[in-house]
């Protein structure tokens, strides 16, 4: 780090820790409506119209009325596109899948990497249960001033639900291609205590897709089954004025099959030999937990300290049976990713117009890979595995934001981070946003922030098809956003934003040998993009939503995988949701023109999804979902670059139809 950098952050923390010896933090306790307020954003809680970011909030009565059992589900009906393969559900935002996901404010990216998640690192397939959720709070654009390392795209944190009375309820769910989903809920309040305990299963047999590279409409996904459950606890303690302690726990174990490719794209040798292991199994274990002292809560303020482990771990086995697959080909791997951490951030109220928030967090991954070796004498080819133990990055990290609100409405932001991590050296970040109320349902905004995105420790040792590369680099840029929020009319919202990024040193993993990949830093990715949300009530039974949005990616380097590969130049949201009485119904389109062909079987596709809830009493519902209504053929993961560089590898399920019933015991 440059020293004029060194001296700035130094001069900032120093004037700040006076500024906090000199004030007390906030007093009474002021009540205020969390659904005007967003918390991602800021890290503390501020009024929408005083948010100087595009934020998409998904409310609990929303998720309940979509009738969506999963995180990917939920985020769907946004404006958030999905990669979706058989193996990983990796989101996107402004096009980059370099997105920070957070549960209560906690990162649980796990920081793999590999080809299928590429610079994402968040899994949302191993989320808690949606059962679990209180809202979801979506912010484009980048954070890393106030998060550090991951939240380039923008962050999607899911807050869990905290029980207020005693409550046990189950639901069941049944549908195509053995379909078998049971949830378990039991909640209570007891004086200053509350717990929350989940229970998830779900099992499925292999998915059915239509192809659009075969032009088979009921083709079966070989080695697709899954077999998962989860568990989520939530632990509170209110200790009075205005301090509690949160206990949480979530464990995710499955097992499901490892699909390669499509039957159709398999290599068979003149010896009846293929590369597509239909008896493959991945076997994954995930347990987080997280202990939190919260205080001055309820005043427009997020003062915590956190301690918290997160683990994961994973095994492909790789058992070819009587599939005429060589046992020497590939016989599997395993991986373990650990992440342990401490975080503190203070909100001090100033004055009535100078809020200081600050904080720090310590944050360590250890990580171990153990990979068998592939032998192939027939061909003359041999890889030995690559294998390593208790390898380690850690991370210290400080950061101040200082938060004025001026007159005319005006209100302003200022913050920097220093990042000090062990393999990658240390790097400050700032960022700067400007908000105008123009009035209590219109704000216009502008921010410019920097980026800094570190490589993942896998990325580094290499593991799988993935050779080690000790000369990484982190990604460094910067963005620049404009905005605007309005209510247009009574019942009518519009959000619209805009964003131009520029990321130097820009990873991307290259084909280096037969069956060899390695990460490396290639190009300078330059984005920009528009996204436009119009929500409108119809009528009292009818409400309406639609959004757009365009992303245009050039790259300058060695490749341009990933502009061929983004998978929604223009992305098409309809939303329709009608209620009345007992009944529910939602529909929702969701559409993308302009892909690339070399990348995916069709340069556009239309997918529609259906759901209908009927209220039989207070205690009971029945729903009915169809999942691609019209059976379309599409992908959302581009396959250019694969080793086969052949379309259709990663194709979408096709039309799926389900049962279930909700109880309240």
């Amino acid at each position: 780090m440059k020293k004029k950098q060194k001296q700035h952050l130094v001069s900032l923390l120093v004037s700040g820790a006076v500024l906090m010896a000199g004030q007390t933090a906030f007093a009474d306790e002021q009540e205020f409506s969390m659904d005007e307020y967003v918390v991602t954003a800021s890290r503390m809680p501020v009024k929408k119209t005083e948010t100087a970011a595009s934020v998409t909030v998904i409310t609990r009565e929303e998720i309940e009325k979509s009738g969506a059992v999963s995180v990917p589900d939920i985020l769907n009906r946004t404006t958030v596109t999905m990669q979706n393969d058989t193996t990983a559900s990796v989101p996107t935002i402004n096009g980059d899948v370099r997105v920070l996901v957070l549960v209560d404010g906690r990162e649980v990216n796990w920081k793999g990497g590999g080809m299928h998640m590429g610079q994402s690192g968040a899994n949302l397939d191993y989320l808690p249960s949606v059962d679990s959720i209180e809202r979801i709070e979506i912010v484009r654009g980048p954070a890393s001033a106030l998060y550090g390392s991951d939240a380039v795209g923008g962050v999607i944190n899911i807050i869990t639900r905290k029980s207020a009375e005693p409550v046990t309820r189950y639901s069941a769910e049944a549908g195509s291609w053995g379909l078998r989903r049971y949830n378990l809920t039991t909640e209570n309040k007891v004086g200053d205590f509350s717990y929350r305990i989940n229970f998830e299963r779900k099992s499925q047999d292999d998915f059915h897709y239509n192809s659009g590279y075969s032009g088979n409409s009921d083709a079966t996904a070989k080695n697709t089954a899954l077999d998962q459950d989860k568990m989520n606890i939530r632990l509170d303690k209110d200790l009075g004025n205005n301090r509690s302690l949160s206990l949480t726990v979530d464990h995710t174990d499955g097992r499901k099959g490892f699909n390669v490719m499509p039957d159709y794209q398999a290599h068979v040798d003149s010896g009846g030999n293929t590369n597509y292991f239909t008896h493959s199994v991945q076997t994954y274990v995930e347990n987080n937990v997280s202990l939190t002292y919260n205080w001055n809560q309820g005043d427009k303020a997020n003062s915590f300290v956190r301690l918290y482990r997160n683990y994961f771990t994973y095994n492909y086995d790789n058992h070819p049976d009587d599939y005429q697959i060589p046992d020497y080909y590939f016989n599997g791997r395993s991986y373990t990713n650990q992440a342990d951490g401490a975080e503190w951030q203070q909100t001090w109220q100033i004055n009535e117009r100078y809020t200081l928030l600050g904080g720090a967090s310590w944050r360590q991954v250890t990580a171990d890979s153990a990979e068998y070796d592939i032998d192939v004498p027939a061909y003359g080819y041999y890889q030995a595995g690559y294998n390593y133990t208790d390898k380690k990055i850690s991370n210290r990290a400080f950061f101040l934001e200082n938060n004025w609100r001026l007159p005319k409405n005006w209100s302003v932001t200022a913050g920097v981070r220093y990042d000090d991590y062990t393999l990658f050296g240390d790097k400050t970040t700032a960022r700067i946003t400007a908000n105008r109320e123009l009035n209590q349902t219109t704000n216009v905004y502008a921010s410019w922030g920097q980026i800094f995105k570190t490589p993942f420790i896998a990325d580094v040792y290499g593991g799988g098809f993935m050779i080690p590369n000790l000369n990484l680099k982190p990604e460094t840029g910067d963005v620049v956003t404009l905005g605007l929020n309005t209510r247009l009319a009574e019942g009518t919202e519009l959000q619209a934003s805009m964003f131009s990024s520029r990321l130097n040193d820009a990873l991307d993993y290259i084909v280096v040998g037969y069956n060899q990949y390695q990460w490396q830093n290639v190009a300078e990715l330059k984005r920009k993009g528009l996204d436009l949300s119009l929500k409108r009530r119809l009528s009292p039974q009818w409400q309406a939503l639609l959004g757009y949005s365009y992303v245009k990616v050039e790259e300058q380097g060695a490749t341009q995988r990933e502009e061929i590969n983004n998978n929604e130049p223009h992305g098409y949201r309809l939303g329709l949701q009608y209620e009345q009485d007992k009944w529910n119904a939602n529909f929702t389109l969701r559409g993308a023109t302009g892909r690339d062909t070399r990348a995916f079987t069709s340069s556009d596709y239309w997918v529609a999804d259906l759901g209908v809830n009927y209220k039989v009493n207070p205690a009971t519902r029945v729903y009915l979902k169809v999942y691609n209504l019209t059976n379309e053929a599409y992908e959302l993961h581009g396959s250019y670059g694969d080793a086969s560089n052949l379309t259709g590898l990663y194709p979408m399920a096709g039309r799926q139809v389900v049962f279930g019933i909700d109880q309240r015991i």
